[in-house]
């Protein structure tokens, strides 16, 4: 168990007032205060858990990432994504297995180049034509106080794969929803609270909302990231490698914070979907990977990155700045 103290001394108000009338002493002390306060935690050394809170009807969908743990982590996020007209894909991959999201093509926004400062919602590569039917919002709304708040994870088992997913969202491991809530924006607030859905192993304890990180740049590509100079290129921030899909956060993820959203919604183009004759479906598929900062447990990135004939060098840039 980890333990610390801290000792605050407050003083609310002192005054004193020496006169001398008629032989006479004032003096007055008022408002002195002292707070011990002993904290401890039970937490890991390390745990990082995504956030998925989706709402079908609205289109909201919070992508975030956790770190429960009490050390720091490499964090990166990727997304494949599927959209069919009646079961069959309109990327015609011969690799694409409907029914297995890792075959899916991987995300990659635009823009090409080091155009502009943000990431698009719109994609390039692969998955272009889902462009016609589909937009993502990417980043965050609100900043300072105004920052989204989110519920944190009850699953504090560093190993599992579990998903911290709400409203309409599916967790891959357990095919249902996990986390409280409905999935709609700004659902959690100041002052909220609530207790686990899926109960023991998970902590049975009330959790109260918190916020997540301030987002200090929105989302961007790896080659507009380039174009920062080396003190602007960490931060509170998405970085995007558009050679493998992977969205780092620019910064070591300190124990007990969330990251600002990735993503924030889907964004339905309304008449290209009407024109549909039958059904249709868009899914997006969340892969979350957290490493320490340790080079041997980095290396785990890169040996999966080779394993998918992936580009390594990108990724490592970005966490070599980190």
């Amino acid at each position: 168990m980890k333990k610390r103290t801290k000792n605050l001394i407050k003083i609310g108000g002192l005054a004193a007032t020496l006169a001398l009338i008629g032989g006479t002493f004032a003096f007055t002390s008022f408002g002195q205060r002292a707070l011990n306060v002993t904290e401890g935690t039970n937490r890991p050394d390390h745990g990082g858990r995504v956030h998925d809170y989706f709402d079908d009807e609205s289109g909201n969908k919070d992508v975030f990432a956790e770190n429960f743990g009490v050390n720091g982590l490499i964090t990166r996020v990727k997304f494949t994504e599927l959209f069919t007209n009646n079961g069959v894909s309109i990327v015609d991959e011969d690799s694409i297995d409907i029914n297995d999201p890792e075959t899916w093509p991987t995300w990659i926004p635009g823009p090409s180049g080091t155009v502009g400062t943000e990431a698009l919602g719109t994609r390039i590569g692969t998955n272009e034509p889902i462009n016609q039917y589909f937009h993502l919002s990417l980043g965050q709304t609100g900043s300072g106080e105004d920052r989204p708040w989110f519920l944190p994870t009850f699953n504090l088992d560093p190993d599992s794969q579990i998903t911290a997913t709400a409203g309409a969202g599916i967790d891959m491991e357990t095919g249902d929803v996990t986390h409280p809530g409905d999935g709609t924006a700004n659902y959690w607030g100041a002052g909220m609270t609530d207790f686990s859905l899926m109960g023991p192993p998970e902590s049975g304890e009330e959790h109260a909302a918190r916020q997540v990180l301030d987002q200090e740049r929105a989302p961007m590509t790896h080659d507009q990231w380039l174009t920062l100079s080396p003190a602007d290129q960490t931060g509170n921030f998405w970085v995007i490698d558009q050679s493998t899909g992977w969205a780092y956060w620019a910064d070591l993820l300190a124990g007990g914070e969330a990251t600002s959203f990735l993503l924030d919604s889907k964004l339905p183009q309304e008449a290209a979907l009407g024109e549909i004759e039958g059904d249709w479906s868009y899914q997006i598929h969340v892969i979350g990977q957290f490493s320490a900062n340790v080079d041997e447990d980095i290396a785990e990135f890169w040996t999966e990155d080779e394993a998918a004939d992936l580009s390594l060098e990108n990724g490592q840039r970005i966490v070599t700045a980190i």
